[in-house]
């Protein structure tokens, strides 16, 4: 895991997914894993490296299902309290540090 032993997330769900990355990729000599890389001026949550896959790209969302309102290619519409949020959907923001 790079870095090792984060103290500090940026949402809880991260730190969710940073723990369960570490409990499923073994044998860890087989992954490597960046939290929060910095890619060209963007900053996927986590990339894990595997020479059985290659590489893949983590957006880690803290949204439940019942939040989501709306979905499509370009946007979601949550239900945060009483509001209808826009949040770009997470495939898009993944698609620009694909083309990277």
């Amino acid at each position: 895991m790079i870095p090792e032993n984060v103290k500090e997330f940026k949402t809880e769900g991260e730190g969710r997914f940073y723990k369960f990355l570490e409990a499923v990729a073994k044998p860890a000599n087989s992954y490597i894993v960046w939290y929060t890389p910095d890619i060209g001026g963007k900053e996927p949550d986590f990339i894990l490296y595997s020479d059985f896959v290659g590489l893949i790209i983590f957006e880690v969302k803290d949204w439940a299902v019942d939040q989501i309102l709306e979905a499509d290619p370009h946007q979601f519409v949550l239900k945060v309290g009483n509001k209808e949020t826009p949040r770009k959907n997470p495939m898009q923001q993944a698609a620009i540090i694909r083309a990277i």
